[in-house]
């Protein structure tokens, strides 16, 4: 990735609308820096985004030819992939409403319209549904009557996969047809055990489910309420498993910026009133939508953030731009990492310090294997070879990300605690003038 380009792609999207010093600088730059920047590009979710705020803009002549002409072919085939998807996503639906099932979609196509402007932008890569625990065996036999496998499971999530049809690679495009989604069934939206940071809400109840018509189908999602803070949640949720997307940051700054109600933040600021931590993942997560793409940010928002304990302030201040410019773990090609920064965070919301010390051990230094790439079911002892070659360089890949990282995250270990050492002396001796004061006001009485 080149940081430069990438900086002005970003630059590109502000949601504030004063890009034209970015767009300027887009003809800078080589083919081989594109070339470099493409994969970045790709996983941050920020291509066909980017696209069509040029075409907004009027301003694709500045990009090359053949960096427009990709740009065009990715948009031509995520719109073809939205068409097979839709099929699929209604085919399920359907048959969920048949079997009985307790349901309702979250994330991708729900985000419309008040997360993205257009699905066509989205490069989309699964079909998420939130389950009640009693609809989960009726959900299951509807996917594996329709040709699903389970993959992984945990105690809140169950994700299926079709078999592939040939063996996946980290250079698959996001956008082609062939790449197709899986199915995640969610009893819960938070994982207690795999982030180890307790968290009592906010729950999402099936009861408050609203009825959405797109595109010609008909399905239950959550209501807008639910949906920001389930976004919110699905943010910070992936930030401490290490990498987010940056669309899903761009998402939410543009439905701050669409939803002005400030009825509608009070709403929100009642229901996470006594959620504490929830408060600030809020305020970290819009805090960093508005870094990077100057979205708006209401009084309520600036509220949650004035309230940031500050070890969470000096990482967002210090560490959080950069480490949102990070690439896909699988994809990292820097040799030391920013991505396991993010630890430094993760562990300010750890409250137990055993339990802390074990994530971290764990995060530094994971023992588990890397998940298995897919086979196609294929009796020819070449296709396997060939799946058990590309899971062994997947390895090796992983194996060096881990390592880069983890040096990075040592590197930076002694001037994290250094940081929040000032930072507290500055507090200690606040507090200690603060006293003084109301000694002396005392004695002046």
């Amino acid at each position: 990735m080149n940081r430069a380009l990438a900086e002005a792609i970003v630059g590109c999207l502000r949601l504030s609308g004063e890009t034209t010093q970015d767009e300027n600088k887009l003809n800078q730059f080589s083919l081989n820096d594109w070339e470099r920047t493409f994969r970045w590009l790709d996983n941050a979710g920020l291509a066909l985004y980017f696209l069509q705020r040029l075409k907004s803009q009027h301003a694709t002549e500045l990009l090359p030819a053949p960096v427009l002409a990709r740009l065009e072919e990715n948009l031509s085939q995520n719109q073809r992939r939205v068409s097979h998807m839709v099929h699929d996503f209604g085919f399920l639906n359907r048959e969920f409403d048949q079997a009985g099932v307790n349901y309702a979609v979250m994330k991708g196509f729900s985000l419309f319209p008040g997360f993205c402007p257009d699905v066509c932008l989205r490069p989309q890569s699964d079909f998420d549904y939130l389950v009640d625990r009693q609809s989960l065996a009726a959900a299951r036999r509807v996917l594996d009557e329709a040709g699903y496998c389970p993959t992984r499971n945990s105690s809140t999530e169950f994700v299926f996969a079709r078999p592939p049809k040939r063996i996946p690679s980290r250079f698959d495009s996001p956008y082609r047809v062939e790449t197709e989604p899986a199915v995640e069934l969610h009893l819960a939206t938070w994982d207690n055990e795999e982030h180890c940071v307790p968290l009592a809400g906010p729950h999402f109840s099936l009861d408050s489910k609203i009825n959405k018509q797109w595109n010609g189908l008909s399905f239950p999602t959550l209501n807008d309420e639910d949906a920001f803070l389930l976004q919110v949640q699905h943010v910070f949720q992936h930030m401490l498993g290490y990498w987010v997307r940056l669309s899903w940051l761009l998402e939410v700054g543009y439905f701050l910026d669409q939803q002005r109600s400030e009825t509608f933040f009070w709403k929100i600021e009642q229901r996470s009133r006594e959620l504490r931590c929830f408060t600030e993942f809020a305020a970290i997560v819009t805090g960093l939508s508005a870094r990077m793409f100057s979205a708006h940010v209401p009084s309520t928002m600036k509220a949650w953030t004035e309230d940031l304990r500050p070890s969470a302030r000096i990482w967002m201040d210090n560490f959080g731009r950069d480490w949102a410019f990070g690439n896909h773990p699988t994809h990292e090609s820097s040799r030391f990492p920013a991505t396991k920064l993010v630890l430094f965070l993760h562990q300010e919301y750890v409250p137990d310090p055993q339990i802390r010390r074990k994530l971290t051990r764990r995060r530094l230094f994971p023992w588990k294997g890397p998940p298995r790439i897919g086979i196609p079911p294929s009796p020819e002892p070449l296709v396997r070879l060939r799946a058990l070659w590309r899971q062994w360089g997947f390895t090796f890949q992983m194996l060096g990300f881990h390592v880069g990282a983890g040096l990075r995250y040592l590197w930076e270990l002694p001037r994290w605690r250094r940081m929040n050492k000032v930072k507290a002396g500055f507090a200690f001796v606040g507090k200690r003038q603060l006293d003084k004061l109301g000694t002396s006001s005392v004695r002046e009485k």
